[in-house]
């Protein structure tokens, strides 16, 4: 069950994208299993992100929203550190994603991308929380940055984190 619910949302995520940012996720990977982030981005819109976890290790990850869609691999260094690499809009990027529990019901959450499309570079920091409010489920907010050739955006968000 869980696989074709996966395999749908994936397949939904390829034919709908028209765009994502980067959303707050944690830096681990869950062999066979992974999360769904749900986020409203400031003026963006929403934002949908879906990982699964291939190996105890590396992870696929791809992101849609309005603005840019993401596809990616990530290799969990350690629990609290992630390594990706993917396209975004196309472009390759390269980002890490950090997370930091600060007891069993807060977690931190932080992303630096750095992308190049163009020959232009741009760069991309996130940074939040999540609060656990059920076994599966938490509620993450924080704030996105974006620095590129058309300038600086700031934008806060809000949204559900659901592990499987």
């Amino acid at each position: 069950m869980k696989r074709i619910m996966l395999i749908s949302l994936l397949t939904l995520c390829l034919l709908l994208i028209p765009g994502a940012a980067l959303g707050l996720n944690t830096a681990e990977v869950q062999e066979k299993g992974g999360e769904i982030t749900l986020l409203f981005i400031g003026d963006q819109g929403l934002q949908l992100g879906v990982e699964y976890g291939l190996t105890p290790e590396i992870a696929a990850y791809v992101q849609i929203h309005n603005e840019a869609t993401l596809v990616s691999a990530k290799y969990e260094y350690d629990s609290n550190l992630g390594i990706m690499l993917g396209v975004v809009n196309e472009a390759p990027f390269i980002g890490v994603n950090t997370s930091l529990p600060l007891d069993e019901n807060i977690n931190l959450m932080g992303d630096i991308h750095i992308s190049l499309a163009n020959n232009h570079l741009s760069a991309l920091l996130e940074m939040g929380i999540g609060f656990k409010f059920a076994d599966n489920m938490d509620l993450r907010g924080g704030l996105v940055a974006v620095a590129d050739n058309t300038g600086k955006n700031f934008n806060f968000q809000m949204g559900i984190g659901i592990h499987y």
